[in-house]
């Protein structure tokens, strides 16, 4: 993975590089951003990079043999610990699954990875007590050839007490090692290994750098990847998921559900729950999303800065008359109930019950937008 594969982030890279040149390499380090940050590639190319037998003043050679291994993701001395399911205890018995799914998608999310793993299953990633101890195992050998050895530790939130495993070679990890651990939600991450860490805190891609690299990498239209960017809110995972369905329909979609939500018809509200749960978890998942992204806009449009609004001419005339029924008690509950529906989706609830149950306690909530109103 060369830095300049890598979608924006540019700032990020420049620190990356100048610690490398500057031999200001911390053994432990946590690469912290949003899903669709880019944290996950940045990691593997700044580990690269400091493994490059000719790097250059902006990237890796991406020649010699140490890049060309790198990019393949089988240099002797890398090594992965990602969240494994049942009957799967340690990360290398997924090397190959692994390696396929990054290369496939080097911003790929924890559902997507375990989702690829069992697909349609309900089950939770886990970094297991064993993985922890083979992690300690391996980092206690020589390395085959690298400067420095690597341990990638993606999603470190799913280790739980077992960490401690791990935190006297957090802290104190053989001389010429380097562990990177890649995660979404520090809050998740126990403390005694985030003090162990230093910390480098990757932002969401902006717009425009999603927009360019939808146009360039995916044919989008400049009003298309405009409108995705605006959507996707810095997950450039989620942009180009978007990149690839039909999306164009989230609006009417949306505007017909709060019609049916707050008229209480269940003939037609049936009707409307058939039909979206029928779509697949992927369109769902990004239709709660805009879902979501449209009531924080109502709430802006009735409370806050308008200029602040990020949505087009179609959805702003629709806003002029949802926002009477929008107020400050029950924008959060509308907000939290969508969130569930997001985790309920990647769990593989049953839609039409899920999507049945939410319009009904939405409808609620709007109704009592209009009397406060």
């Amino acid at each position: 993975m060369l830095f300049k594969q890598i979608v924006g982030q540019d700032y990020i890279k420049d620190r990356l590089i100048n610690m490398a040149s500057e031999g200001r390499i911390s053994h432990t380090q946590l690469f912290a951003g949003p899903e669709g940050s880019g944290n996950l590639p940045l990691a593997i190319a700044f580990a690269q990079y400091v493994n490059c037998l000719n790097p250059q003043i902006d990237d890796s050679c991406g020649m010699c043999s140490s890049c060309v291994k790198f990019d393949k993701l089988i240099h002797p001395d890398l090594h992965f610990t990602v969240p494994t399911i049942s009957p799967y205890k340690l990360s290398r018995e997924l090397a190959e699954d692994w390696r396929e799914s990054f290369i496939k998608n080097p911003y790929l999310s924890d559902f997507d990875w375990l989702n690829t793993l069992d697909s349609g299953a309900n089950k939770q990633g886990n970094i297991t007590i064993d993985e922890c101890r083979d992690v300690v195992h391996r980092l206690g050998l020589t390395a085959y050839e690298a400067k420095f050895k690597t341990q990638i530790i993606w999603q470190p939130e799913h280790l739980k007490n077992e960490g401690n495993v791990l935190l006297k070679l957090l802290e104190e990890p053989p001389l010429g090692t380097l562990i990177i651990l890649v995660a979404n939600n520090t809050e998740k991450i126990i403390a005694t290994i985030l003090s162990r860490s230093q910390t480098i805190k990757i932002p969401k891609l902006k717009d425009a750098e999603i927009e360019k690299a939808l146009i360039t990498n995916h044919e989008c239209t400049p009003q298309k990847a405009t409108d995705i960017a605006r959507l996707a809110d810095g997950n450039y995972n989620l942009a180009m998921s978007l990149a690839g369905m039909e999306h164009d329909g989230y609006f009417l979609q949306f505007s017909n559900w709060m019609r049916f939500c707050y008229s209480g018809k269940i003939d037609e509200m049936q009707k409307w729950v058939d039909e979206i749960s029928g779509s697949g978890r992927e369109y769902v998942k990004n239709f709660i999303g805009y879902t979501s992204q449209m009531i924080r806009a109502a709430f802006i449009y009735r409370y806050g800065d308008q200029k602040l609004l990020r949505v087009n001419d179609q959805e702003l005339q629709f806003l002029l008359k949802f926002t009477n029924f929008i107020h400050s008690q029950n924008i959060p509950e509308i907000t939290k109930a969508l969130d569930e529906a997001v985790i309920f989706t990647e769990r593989n609830a049953n839609l039409k019950i899920m999507f049945l149950n939410l319009s009904l306690y939405i409808g609620r909530q709007l109704k009592s937008g209009a009397k406060a109103a």
